[in-house]
């Protein structure tokens, strides 16, 4: 049917090693999701697989599998998968979970350990391959804020089996942190992953500040690792690096701490994203040891590890540091992995599954298979691209400043908005603004680079905790996404800049319901937002904050299937169409004196009115997006034949937008007339000379907490792309981009 390929990484053979991938698929085409066999070589292998969606027949939308291949050092392996009468294989080793009266025994075959319902510790009695218990070896997760000191360790928890093997489980824990006192804290999530025959396992601490205070200020977080009584020292180990891993090793402490001075002076390559480097440290006796990884410490720095002859401090926040506002609303995720060992286990051997813990192997599906099972509808998979486009969109997606913080990772910040005075002297940072996850997951689709998946899951992750509103008082702001701001969450939210699709596309991409939930969340903050009196009477409002609505509804339908969204969406376009009927244009407010035609804000509702015709096939709507465009071509271009910034004397600068492209090319596909994509072609090439770009200069240290590398647009790369892939995708077999070709794009 088709195939999973996974790029050459590790140069060393990887057994039975654990990955995911999620596989999309059309209507009809997959009726049971257990009927998907992966092959090697011609022999089945075991795999764990759920739906995520449907559609409406029944039939699979998104398939998540997890499976467990043998991987070859230094070389690349192509898996094939088709349908089949039977389900995969049942593996020969499982993870198994049972329910007991004081938590969830969960065993992998070489490990087995509990679950506590009483506190997140995260985990106890661990047993290692038949071997004596560790009852207590942990003690929960210590916080110290400004307001309150508070721990995981106490308080009853509620824990939720969501996956049950065989090849993987994963528990989720709800509660709170407890002060000393037995009063509640912050609100604590937890997860943790086990793997069929591993002895190591994922564990996830996010805390969630959804206090009625406005701001708590973190000063210290950290779980600690304490190890049985032994009659011999311990042997210690640590291992950081960026390019080959420098492991020191004592028997009497070992620690390092990554802290600003760190981040300012590394030199490091990598596309953070994807890769900085490692940080762990490990603590064994003659009976057994343990590897602690810290995922991304770098990237969400400051960390500290500090191994000693008692046991292991793993501090997700160094005492002693800068404290760190976490202002309502606001979360973080920190993901460690512990590594359960024999006593002779190579260091080297530790040291490469926790690189495997940074940098895993992820398989990649070709983009034919996008092309014929494309659940976004939408056309962004177009054939024959000019080449010269993938280095342009390559230039885009890595152009962004880099931010390394504990807050920040994930987002950028932007120059334009800061030298506007928005922050009010400090950095304003665009919380991923116009969907960059999105925009990457549909790049990682297109060309297979991973640079773009990672680039997708670490936005979003980063939305999930900073820039998603967990919590606040004004129902204009609670369960919404933040616009673009000093320190994330201190602006308000409004539909122009709310998005679904990218936490849906976290979701199908790894299962994680937090996302789903989050972008059903954002849904319903808009609806709270457009039921305002000012967003029904036409003209009152600027034209994209409901234009940016009707994005997300389609995107919930195409995404969920849940009635409303249609229902919103149908009830927008019916309030547009008025709109253009009361004033012959989609005119708006701007200065008092004025209602000018804004080409960027109205292109962009154009192109919610095309998403619309992907779930209703409206001949109104169509003819809308053909006024609407003549009416802008009519008054908006200026002598060089580009679009203006705004319909006023004073802002008719050359301001070439992606959005008129994408809404041009809609003008074109429902008229048929090539006129729009001509006109179109200006723009393109406007755009195309003037790429933004991450202006260089020395990294430097925000007073937000941040080091950042580079200044520029931190929109540049999702501001831009799916509307230069659906204008090329439509001109390039024209002959309209001929001109912006390489000279021989065949020659490879």
């Amino acid at each position: 049917m088709s195939t999973l390929h996974f790029e050459k990484l590790s140069q060393f053979d990887r057994v039975a090693e654990p990955v995911t991938v999620s596989i999309p698929f059309a209507q009809g085409k997959l009726t049971d999701a257990a009927q998907l066999v992966i092959e090697d070589d011609g022999e089945a292998l075991p795999s764990q697989q759920r739906a995520l969606g449907h559609w409406s027949d029944g039939s699979v939308k998104w398939l998540l599998v997890h499976l467990q291949p043998d991987l070859p050092g230094n070389l690349s392996k192509t898996l094939n998968f088709r349908t089949a009468s039977g389900p995969a294989p049942q593996p020969a080793q499982q993870v198994q979970v049972t329910e007991e009266a004081d938590g969830l025994l969960v065993d992998t075959g070489p490990l087995r350990f509990r679950v506590p319902r009483e506190g997140f510790l995260p985990v106890q009695d661990v047993v290692l391959a038949g071997g004596s218990a560790w009852p207590e070896p942990f003690a929960g997760f210590t916080m110290e804020t400004d307001a309150a000191a508070a721990d995981s360790s106490s308080g009853a928890v509620e824990l939720e089996i969501d996956e049950a093997g065989p090849l993987r489980a994963v528990i989720l824990v709800r509660g709170r942190h407890l002060q000393p006192d037995g009063t509640e804290f912050l609100t604590l999530r937890g997860r943790i992953t086990a793997y069929a025959g591993k002895p190591y396992i994922e564990i996830e601490h996010q805390f969630l500040h959804t206090l009625d205070l406005p701001q708590v200020t973190l000063q210290s977080l950290r779980l600690d690792f304490a190890a049985p009584p032994a009659e011999k020292p311990p042997q210690l180990a640590l291992g950081e690096g960026w390019y080959r891993t420098s492991i020191t090793e004592s028997d009497s402490e070992v620690s390092q701490t990554l802290d600003t001075e760190t981040m300012l002076y590394q030199s490091n390559e990598h596309f953070i994203d994807s890769y900085y480097g490692d940080f762990w440290t490990d603590w064994r006796d003659e009976q057994g040891g343990l590897c602690l990884s810290i995922h991304q410490a770098h990237q969400n720095f400051p960390k500290r590890l500090h191994g000693h002859t008692q046991g292991i401090a793993c501090w997700l926040y160094p005492a002693g540091e800068t404290p760190a506002p976490i202002l309502q609303g606001m979360a973080k995720t920190h993901r460690i992995q512990l590594h359960f060992h024999a006593p002779d286990t190579p260091l080297d051997d530790l040291s490469q599954r926790s690189l495997q813990f940074q940098l895993p192997d992820r398989p990649s599906l070709p983009v034919d298979w996008y092309r014929a099972n494309n659940t976004w509808i939408e056309t962004y998979f177009p054939e024959n691209l000019p080449r010269r486009l993938y280095t342009d969109l390559n230039n885009l997606h890595d152009g962004r400043p880099k931010a390394l913080g504990m807050m920040h990772f994930g987002d950028a910040p932007d120059s334009g908005y800061t030298n506007q005075g928005r922050g009010g002297g400090e950095n304003v940072w665009v919380n991923n603004e116009y969907d960059r996850p999105h925009a990457c997951t549909l790049y990682y689709a297109l060309t297979g680079q991973r640079r773009a998946l990672d680039s997708a899951l670490v936005s979003t992750r980063h939305w999930l905790d900073v820039d998603f509103c967990h919590h606040h008082p004004d129902p204009l702001i609670d369960g919404g996404l933040r616009i673009h701001t000093r320190y994330h969450a201190t602006g308000r939210c409004t539909p122009s800049h709310e998005w679904s699709e990218g936490f849906l596309d976290y979701y199908f991409l790894t299962g994680r319901r937090e996302s789903l939930d989050a972008a059903n969340s954002i849904g319903e903050n808009i609806l709270r937002h457009m039921a305002l009196p000012s967003m029904r009477q036409l003209g009152e409002a600027s034209v994209r904050e409901g234009g940016w609505a009707l994005r997300a509804y389609v995107g919930l339908w195409l995404g969920t299937g849940e009635q409303r969204w249609r229902d919103e969406s149908q009830r927008l376009i019916e309030m547009f169409l008025d709109w253009h009927d009361e004033y012959g244009a989609l005119l708006a407010p701007y200065t008092s004196h004025t209602m000018p035609r804004v080409p960027f804000m109205i292109s962009l509702t154009v192109c919610s009115f095309a998403r619309y015709l992907l779930i209703e096939d409206d001949e109104r709507v169509k003819q809308l997006i053909v006024s609407v465009m003549d009416d802008l071509i009519e008054h908006c271009l200026g002598p060089d034949g580009v679009f203006y910034y705004k319909e006023l004397p004073s802002l008719q600068r050359t301001a070439p937008t992606p959005h008129a492209l994408e809404a041009l090319t809609y003008a074109w596909r429902v008229s048929g007339d090539e006129r729009y994509l001509k006109v179109a072609a200006n723009t393109f090439a406007a755009l195309m000379a003037n790429l933004e770009g991450k202006e260089g200069g020395p990294k430097f240290a925000d007073p937000s907490g941040a080091v950042i590398d580079g200044v520029g647009g931190g929109r540049i790369f999702a501001d831009k792309y799916t509307s230069l892939i659906l204008y090329a995708g439509a001109a390039a077999p024209l002959g309209l981009l001929d001109w912006y070709e390489y000279p021989f794009p065949g020659a490879a």
